[in-house]
């Protein structure tokens, strides 16, 4: 038997995720504006990293953010269709 049989290969799984909205602000004369943004903070198990996990942290804003919901909803209804 070699010696790659015994190993697997797994991909990273959330093991929690936090979240908070920021709004970031321009005080430029020509225009003033308030722009929300959401951060996202992810615990992700990572084997290879001394503590078993790793954190992620991004930023996106409301248009990226229905761009992922458009997306999730669509893996949704796709996992539906084969219960």
């Amino acid at each position: 038997m070699s010696e790659n049989s015994n190993q697997t290969c797994s991909l990273p799984n959330m093991i929690d995720l936090d979240w908070r909205m920021d709004i970031k602000t321009s005080s430029d004369l020509i225009s003033r504006m308030a722009v929300p943004t959401v951060i996202f903070k992810l615990n992700i198990e990572d084997k290879s990293q001394p503590s078993g996990s790793k954190t992620v942290i991004f930023e996106m804003n409301k248009e990226t953010i229905n761009t992922m919901l458009d997306g999730l909803e669509f893996v949704q209804g796709q996992l539906n269709s084969i219960k």
